[in-house]
């Protein structure tokens, strides 16, 4: 998972964009990127697991920490995710029952691609 992350990361178009409890990270994924493979021969489409981690990397750095994932809801993934796109991820985070409720959005110029409710928990250190 962490080369997936790193490989993530180097998608990154612009530093991310943060403030109180927001923020806002644009991607282009390239046909070469680790997350097509497989998904789909011939016809690549980002799998929704990695749009899930695409908005809980930027939720952990909204809060400044590393989070777990505990459970996704309200999903509708209504887009596919296709390479060389430029989408942008916004993610608003609030503290909730011990750990933290992450609305996210992700766009294709202004086409909704997804949007979900993440819930996430500090990691343990154990």
């Amino acid at each position: 998972m962490n080369q997936m992350r790193e490989a993530i990361h180097q998608a990154a178009v612009a530093p991310p964009r943060i403030s109180a409890g927001h923020g806002r990270q644009q991607y282009r994924f390239g046909t070469n990127f680790p997350g097509f493979s497989g998904h789909f021969p011939g016809y690549p489409v980002l799998p929704a697991v990695l749009q899930s981690l695409l908005a809980q990397m930027l939720a952990e750095q909204i809060v400044g920490r590393a989070l777990c994932f505990k459970t996704l809801q309200q999903a509708k993934f209504t887009r596919q995710v296709r390479p060389d796109e430029q989408l942008d991820v916004t993610v608003e985070c609030r503290q909730q029952q011990g750990g933290y409720r992450c609305q996210a959005i992700l766009t294709i110029a202004d086409e909704r691609a997804a949007q979900f409710v993440l819930f996430l928990e500090e990691r343990s250190t154990s």
